[in-house]
C-alpha cells in the first residue's frame, strides 16, 4: 500500500485509500494512558462520534483482513492516525506528524496487512522495538514490590511508611515484595523532590537505608517534568520553564492544592545539571528505583531555550539525562507518552490509575481517587495494551488491589486485580501486609508466582472489553476468564481449545468440562 509524505503548515501529513463496509474494526491507543474515554480499544460502526483518532498506532479491518498503520519511531514527533468515514465506511486512514520540521525526515512509520490483527501488534510492536533501541528484556521473574499510594494517598506519613516497611520484613511469605517505594507525600511541593515536608521529619535517605537493611530495595517517587507555581524552583527559577510568546512560563492545571504546574525545558543545560543532581542525590542515598509520574506534561507546548527543539525531542532529552545520571537504575515511566520512552526506561505503566473500588461510579465525591479510577478500568486499560508486554519494557498494570480492608471490592473482584500482575509479569501492590488477611495474602502470591506469557484477548468483539485472554503458563496453553457483567456467564472448556479436565489456578479447583462464573469474579484455567 503507497502513500507519501506532504510537508504542511505544522508539520507531516499523509493518508492511504482503503475501502471497509461498515462493522469495521478500528483498534486505537489513548495518547498518554489517561482513559477518559469509556469506549474499549476495539471499537466498530463509530461513525456518529466521528472519525476515530489514534496515537503511535491503528488498525482497522473485518473477519480476515487488517490493516496496520504505525510510526516505528518517535524521536521527534508524535503520529497521529485518523480512520475516515464516509457514510459508516472507512476510507482513509490519514496519518500526521505536527511536529516535524520543514525539510526534516518523518518519523518512520509501518503499514502491515494480514488476517490476525492482534498478530499484527505484535510485529508491530518488536519492529518499533528494534528501530527505538528498546533494551533487552528479561521477564523471567514477576516483579513484586509495594508503594503506599492507594492505602493512604497523600495523608501518607513516614510513621506509615515505617510500619508497612516493618511488616513487608516480618511477611515476606506467602508475598515478598522485591521495591519498596516511597510515594507522593514526602515532598514540601511538586518540584522540590530534595525538599520534605513536616509528616517527614527523618530524612528519606534513612527511611531508604532501613528498607535496604530488610534485604529489599528502595524506591522513590517524583514528577521529574514539572513543577507546581508554589514551588521553590518555580519561585527562584522561572526562567528554567517552558514559555509563551510572551515570555511567561505556560503551566497546566493539574492535581493537588498547588495544581498550576509548569514544565521545565530540558534543552537548557542549568535544567539538566538540577535533573541529574536530584537523581544522583537519591541514588547516593540507597534509591535504586524511580517512579517518573506525570510524563506527559514534559510534552506541553510553548517555547524552549532551542529553538530547534520539539515537545518530543526536548521530553527524549530529559529521560536521557536520567537514564544517564543513574544508568543501573530501575527506571519506570508513568502517564507516559509510551513510543517516545521506548528504551530509555526500564518498566512503563500501561493503565490509568486504580482505586480501592472495583468500579468508578461506586466512589463516594469526597474520595481521594480520580473519578475515572477504579480496579476494573485499569484492567480494562492495561490488556488493551498486551501487543507491547515485554516488547517496549515491562508493562505495570499499576498496583495490585487484594487486601479486605481500607477497601471496597470483594475477594472475587480482587482476583481480577491479581491477573493484570499474572499477565504482565509486574506484581506491585498497595496492600498492608500487617493487616492483610492469610486468604487475601494467598491470592497476593499467586501473581509473585505465576507468568501468563503472550497473553492476548481470544475474541474479536467490537465494542466490548474482552472477557477471554489466551497465554501460556510454563509452556502450556492456559485461559483467563474475566466477568465484569451483571449476570452469570459460561464457557465450555472446548470452547476455549483446552482439555476437558483443567485447573482454575487461582482458587486451585478442578473444572470439568465447562465452568461458570458469578458477576465479578475471574478464574485461569491450565489444563490438569
Amino acid at each position: 500500500m503507497s502513500y507519501s509524505w506532504s510537508q504542511v503548515t505544522g508539520g507531516y501529513r499523509a493518508s492511504f485509500q482503503v475501502d471497509f463496509a461498515p462493522g469495521t474494526f478500528v483498534y486505537r491507543v489513548n495518547p498518554f494512558m489517561i482513559q477518559l474515554n469509556p469506549l474499549p480499544a476495539l471499537t466498530s460502526d463509530l461513525a456518529e462520534f466521528g472519525d476515530i483518532t489514534s496515537t503511535n498506532v491503528i488498525v482497522v479491518g473485518k473477519e480476515d483482513h487488517f490493516i496496520l498503520a504505525g510510526a516505528v519511531t518517535a524521536f521527534r514527533s508524535l503520529t497521529i492516525f485518523r480512520a475516515v468515514y464516509d457514510t459508516r465506511r472507512i476510507i482513509r486512514i490519514e496519518m500526521e506528524q505536527p511536529d516535524i520540521h520543514p525539510d526534516e525526515k518523518p518519523e518512520e512509520t509501518v503499514i502491515l496487512e494480514g488476517t490476525d490483527w492482534r498478530e499484527l501488534l505484535f510485529q508491530y510492536a518488536d519492529i518499533a522495538a528494534q528501530k527505538m533501541g528498546a533494551k533487552p528484556i528479561s521477564a523471567e521473574k514477576n516483579l513484586t514490590g509495594y508503594c503506599s499510594w492507594y492505602y493512604y494517598y497523600k495523608d501518607v506519613s513516614e510513621e506509615h511508611m515505617l510500619e508497612n516497611i516493618d511488616a513487608l520484613a516480618k511477611n515476606r511469605s506467602p508475598y515478598a515484595a522485591e521495591y519498596v517505594q516511597i510515594d507522593d507525600g514526602y515532598q514540601t511541593f511538586q518540584g522540590d523532590w530534595l525538599d520534605q515536608c513536616d509528616e517527614w521529619p527523618v530524612p528519606v535517605r534513612e527511611v531508604a537505608a532501613k528498607i535496604i537493611s530488610h534485604g529489599m530495595k528502595a524506591g522513590i517517587w517524583l514528577m521529574p517534568t514539572t513543577a507546581s507555581t508554589q514551588s521553590r524552583i518555580f519561585r527562584e527559577h522561572p526562567e528554567w520553564f517552558v514559555k509563551n510568546e510572551q515570555g511567561i512560563p505556560v503551566t497546566q492545571v493539574a492535581w493537588g492544592p498547588d495544581d498550576q504546574w509548569g514544565c521545565l525545558d530540558a534543552t537548557i543545560p542549568e535544567v539538566r545539571e538540577h535533573i541529574v543532581n536530584i537523581f544522583k542525590t537519591f541514588y547516593s542515598w540507597g534509591f535504586t528505583y524511580f517512579k517518573l509520574d506525570g510524563l506527559y506534561f514534559g510534552l506541553q507546548r510553548g517555547i524552549r531555550k532551542d529553538p530547534g527543539a520539539t515537545p518530543v525531542s526536548a521530553f527524549r532529552l530529559l529521560l536521557k539525562t536520567i537514564r544517564d545520571a543513574v544508568p543501573d537504575a530501575m527506571i519506570m515511566g508513568c502517564s507516559e507518552p509510551l513510543l517516545p520512552c521506548v528504551g530509555l526506561i526500564d518498566n512503563g505503566r500501561v493503565s490509568n490509575d486504580t482505586s480501592r473500588y472495583f468500579r468508578a461510579p461506586n466512589q463516594p465525591s469526597n474520595a481521594p481517587e480520580l473519578c475515572n479510577c477504579s480496579i476494573i478500568d485499569a484492567f480494562h486499560l492495561s490488556m488493551a495494551n498486551f501487543w507491547l508486554f515485554d516488547r517496549w519494557f515491562r508493562a505495570d498494570p499499576d498496583s495490585m488491589m487484594v487486601r479486605q480492608d481500607n477497601a471496597y471490592y470483594t475477594r472475587n473482584q480482587a482476583k481480577i486485580s491479581v491477573l493484570s500482575g499474572i499477565m504482565s509479569g509486574v506484581a506491585l501492590t498497595s496492600d498492608h501486609l500487617g493487616t492483610i488477611n492469610p486468604d487475601r495474602n494467598a491470592l497476593l502470591a499467586k501473581a509473585q508466582d505465576i507468568r501468563m506469557k503472550n497473553a492476548r484477548p481470544m475474541r474479536s468483539i467490537a465494542n466490548q472489553w474482552p472477557m477471554e485472554f489466551e497465554g501460556t503458563i510454563d509452556g502450556k496453553h492456559a485461559v483467563a476468564l474475566i466477568n465484569d457483567t451483571d449476570t452469570l456467564k459460561t464457557w465450555t472448556l472446548a470452547e476455549l481449545n483446552l482439555p476437558e479436565i483443567c485447573t482454575d489456578l487461582l482458587d486451585e479447583k478442578k473444572v470439568i468440562h465447562e465452568i461458570s462464573i458469578d458477576p465479578g469474579d475471574a478464574v485461569l484455567l491450565m489444563e490438569a
